[in-house]
């Protein structure tokens, strides 16, 4: 065997292993997301897990500006 053939083979098996273990590892990360369990509180579109939004009663009054006038 030849040392073109040998370092071909090489770096054809060393691609095959990268992608097995890439598909490992995306199916190991899906099976694992899974598993996660449902968040204990809080809505179910994300929103705030310990705080009220609260909000004002009606618009907002700004107070007079002097350099308005001119």
């Amino acid at each position: 065997m030849s040392i073109n053939a040998l370092l071909s083979t090489v770096i054809l098996v060393s691609f095959i292993v990268t992608l097995v273990l890439a598909v490992g590892s995306y199916l190991a990360y899906k099976m694992r997301e899974k598993r996660r369990p449902a968040p204990l509180r809080g809505d179910a579109a994300g929103g705030p897990m310990f705080f009220e939004r609260v909000y004002p009663a009606g618009p907002a009054r700004r107070a007079p500006d002097a350099s308005a006038g001119d």
